[in-house]
C-alpha cells in the first residue's frame, strides 16, 4: 500500500508540472474514507501532495466548477453564482485543518439559504 501511495504522489506531481488540473474529491463512504471526512482530502493535498492551502481551496472550488462544465455558476463568490458558502472561525490558509473541525464552521449556506446560522 505504501508503494502505491508513493507512486500516486509522484504521478500527481508530474501531472501538476504538465498543467493537468488535479482536484480533491472522489468516491466516498468506504471504511477508509467515511462520509463526513471530506475535508481530510484538503489536508492531504497540502501535507502529502505539496499544494499550498490556497491552491487546494482553488482546486476544490473554482476548478471544481470548471471541471463540471459549470464555471459560470459554481466555485466562486460572484453575482449570479450559486451560493454554497462556509464561514470558518480562523484562517484555513494558515491552518487547513480548521475545515475539519465542526466547531470551527460558524455558518453554512447552501443554495443561498442558511443551513447553519452564525
Amino acid at each position: 500500500m505504501r508503494r502505491a501511495s508513493g507512486d500516486s504522489v509522484d504521478t500527481i506531481g508530474r501531472m501538476r508540472k504538465r498543467g493537468i488540473r488535479v482536484l480533491p474529491g472522489g468516491d466516498y463512504g468506504f471504511a477508509w474514507n467515511p462520509h463526513g471526512t471530506y475535508a481530510r482530502d484538503l489536508l492531504l493535498f497540502v501535507d502529502l501532495l505539496g499544494f499550498t492551502p490556497m491552491e487546494t481551496l482553488v482546486a476544490a472550488t473554482r476548478m471544481g466548477g470548471e471541471i463540471m462544465g459549470r464555471a459560470n455558476e459554481l466555485g466562486q463568490i460572484r453575482p449570479g453564482y450559486l451560493a454554497d458558502l462556509l464561514l470558518v472561525d480562523g484562517d484555513p490558509l494558515a491552518d487547513i485543518k480548521r475545515l475539519q473541525r465542526p466547531d470551527a464552521l460558524l455558518a453554512i449556506m447552501k443554495d443561498g439559504r442558511l443551513h447553519k446560522a452564525p
